[in-house]
């Protein structure tokens, strides 16, 4: 069992880590993106035509497993997990989901507007969106969710429940690649953005859980 000084270490780590990568990968490549860096342009551009789905089974999974990342989705599923919290009188813990989920749309909404990219359009027979590209929404907004919901299940599922944290974003930063409504770049920093501060209000829960439980915890406690 982990002392206090060893968990205060390890959070301070953990929000060390998710504030290094914002500056030193997700920062710099807002900027790349935002000044229209050649080489990047580039090389997301070839990725999106040379991976765009046509029509036919293969796009329509794609459309059916977007749907993970779906903002309107996530937000009810945090609202209901929520009301469950709530009634179990897990009030902190619903304070969490949403803190996570809601938090992570307000950052993504904010990058988009300072960098305002424009989406790429590979089909206009599609249907060509119109909102900013940069940061892939459905990937920030699913790296959030899936994490948080991951750490909400910690203490039941094991250490094994941190793949559904991986995986789920992971395919979700795939289908909006290959629906050609994002660019590579902007699932990437998609990804980044939703893991760092997930990782980060992780952390403050957790030593808030500390400081009220007056208790020793293990990490695999999550944030019960």
């Amino acid at each position: 069992m982990r002392s206090s000084d060893e968990r205060a270490s390890l959070r301070l780590a953990l929000l060390g880590a998710a504030g290094m990568v914002m500056a030193l990968v997700v920062a710099p490549l807002a900027v790349l993106v935002r000044d229209g860096w050649v080489p990047l342009r580039t090389a997301d551009r070839r990725v999106v035509r040379a991976l765009d789905l046509p029509r036919g089974w293969a796009r329509d999974l794609a459309l059916a497993l977007t749907q993970l990342g779906a903002p309107v989705v996530l937000e009810v599923a945090t609202v209901a997990l929520a009301v469950v919290l709530v009634r179990g009188q897990r009030r902190r813990l619903a304070l969490y989901a949403i803190v996570s989920v809601f938090g992570a749309e307000l950052l993504s909404t904010l990058s988009k507007h300072v960098v305002a990219r424009v989406r790429p359009c590979v089909d206009a027979a599609f249907g060509c969106p119109h909102n900013a590209s940069f940061p892939s929404g459905h990937a920030l907004g699913a790296a959030a969710f899936w994490t948080a919901v991951a750490v909400l299940l910690l203490p039941h599922a094991g250490r094994k429940i941190w793949a559904l944290a991986v995986v789920v974003p992971l395919v979700v930063a795939c289908t909006r690649v290959l629906l050609g409504v994002h660019y590579p770049s902007d699932v990437v920093a998609g990804l980044l953005m939703g893991w760092c501060w997930t990782a980060a209000t992780t952390a403050v829960f957790a030593t808030w859980r500390d400081e009220r439980a007056g208790r020793d915890v293990q990490f695999d406690d999550g944030l019960a």
